[in-house]
C-alpha cells in the first residue's frame, strides 16, 4: 500500500494506520509534510529534480499560496491507473480509493487533515489512514498536498512521497480531476523493491472523486496505531 523523525522545519504528520493481520514486520514507519518550496511549490525533498519532469508528465500538480479551503468526503471510483514506471504492471484498475479533506480546524486554508482509505484483497480488511496537518498548496480551486512515508522494509532504510492533486469546489459535487502519485525515492538497495524514481499515479476513472459522507462523521480515529514498514512500502514490492 502505502525511521527518522526530522524536526526542523518539517510538520510532523500525526497518522492511524489500521494494523495489518499478522504482519512479519512490526517496525514503525514516520509520516510527515515538510515545509513548501519558494512561492508554494512542493519542496524538492518530496518531488526530487530528477523525477520532476516524468512524474509530472501524467499528474498536474498546482503551485501557490492561496489553495482552496477543502471541506468534505470523496469516493474516487473506477480508481485506475493512469501510468506506471514498474515492469509487468498489469492491473489497470484499483479498489475504490476513499479521501477526505478537512481545513476547518486551521485558521487558513494552508493545511487540511487527511483521512483515507482503500480495501486491501491481501489482508481481507480496509487500509485506513489519518495524517494530521498536511501542507496544502494552489491557487483559487487548484490544490496540492503531499507527504513522505520514512521505514526500514527488511532492515533497510527506504522513503516515498505520496502527492494528491485536483480541483475543488462546493458547486462541484466532488474533487475534479483527483490524481494521487506515489514515488519511491529511496530503497538502500532492498532487493525486494523497485528501483528509486519508480512511481505510479492514480485517479478517478470518470474525471470526478464525488461527495461521499463515508466518514459518518466520525474523525476521531487515534493518532497511535503502528502500521508495518513492509505493509507501508507493499505498492513497490517486486519479489
Amino acid at each position: 500500500m502505502i525511521i527518522l523523525l526530522i524536526v526542523s522545519a518539517l510538520s510532523i504528520v500525526f497518522v492511524s494506520c489500521k494494523k495489518k493481520k499478522d504482519s512479519k514486520d512490526n517496525s514503525q514507519v514516520v509520516w510527515y509534510s515538510p515545509e513548501p518550496g519558494p512561492n508554494g511549490t512542493v519542496p524538492e525533498v518530496v518531488l526530487p529534480d530528477y523525477i520532476e519532469d516524468s512524474v509530472t508528465t501524467y499528474i498536474t500538480i498546482p503551485t501557490g499560496v492561496n489553495p482552496p479551503a477543502i471541506n468534505g468526503e470523496f469516493l474516487s471510483h473506477p480508481h485506475v491507473l493512469i501510468h506506471s514506471t514498474i515492469d509487468n504492471d498489469t492491473i489497470t484498475v484499483y479498489n475504490d480509493r476513499y479521501v477526505a479533506f478537512y481545513s476547518a480546524n486551521y485558521t487558513d486554508a494552508d493545511y487540511v487533515d487527511f483521512y483515507g482509505k482503500q480495501w486491501d484483497d491481501e489482508q481481507g480488511e480496509f487500509y485506513q489512514e489519518v495524517f494530521r496537518k498536511l501542507y496544502v498548496l494552489g491557487t483559487g480551486e487548484d490544490f496540492t498536498c503531499y507527504y513522505l512515508t520514512e521505514g526500514y522494509p527488511n532492515d533497510l532504510y527506504a522513503k516515498q512521497a505520496t502527492v494528491f492533486s485536483g480541483k475543488w469546489d462546493e458547486s462541484y459535487g466532488g474533487l475534479r480531476d483527483f490524481q494521487v502519485a506515489v514515488i519511491l525515492l529511496e530503497t538502500s538497495g532492498n532487493p525486494n523493491l523497485a528501483e528509486p524514481g519508480s512511481f505510479r499515479v492514480l485517479g478517478d476513472g470518470d474525471g470526478l472523486a464525488q461527495d461521499t459522507a463515508w466518514l459518518s462523521g466520525k474523525r476521531t480515529v487515534s493518532d497511535n496505531v503502528s502500521v508495518s514498514a513492509e505493509d507501508a512500502f507493499s505498492m513497490f514490492r517486486i519479489r
